[in-house]
């Protein structure tokens, strides 16, 4: 794995066997969500190679895209948990946590973000 999946990895507050990933995801929305509702899972797979050039290029516009119009508004991105393969592992991270990460690598702010990647 390279420094930035380790570095992008370090912001888990839980993982699981991803062999028991229906379950755990379940539990982190009912876990993370409010009273009223259970919190969202964004999901994907972790890619060999330059995970910084994917996270900035390829993720990055989507989960702002997502968060933005699914009214999880940057910076807090409140609702929102990340659930990321990487290997045999599920991480589980707090989507605001990984924007800022991401904000800091890209250089943009979250305006910029939000402006760049949020619906038109």
């Amino acid at each position: 794995m390279d420094a930035a999946a380790d570095e992008l990895l370090r912001l888990a507050f839980e993982r699981a066997p991803a062999a028991e990933a229906n379950e755990a995801i379940s539990r982190m929305r009912d876990q993370e969500g409010d009273e009223l509702s259970g919190a969202s899972s964004y999901e994907f797979v972790l890619p060999d190679g330059d995970v910084r050039a994917w996270l900035l290029e390829y993720l990055l516009p989507r989960l702002v895209n997502h968060l933005e119009s699914s009214g999880a508004k940057l910076p807090h991105c409140g609702g929102v948990f990340l659930s990321v393969f990487s290997g045999d592992t599920l991480h589980f991270l707090r989507a605001r946590e990984v924007v800022e990460l991401l904000s800091q690598w890209s250089g943009l702010s979250m305006a910029e973000l939000q402006q760049r990647y949020g619906p038109k």
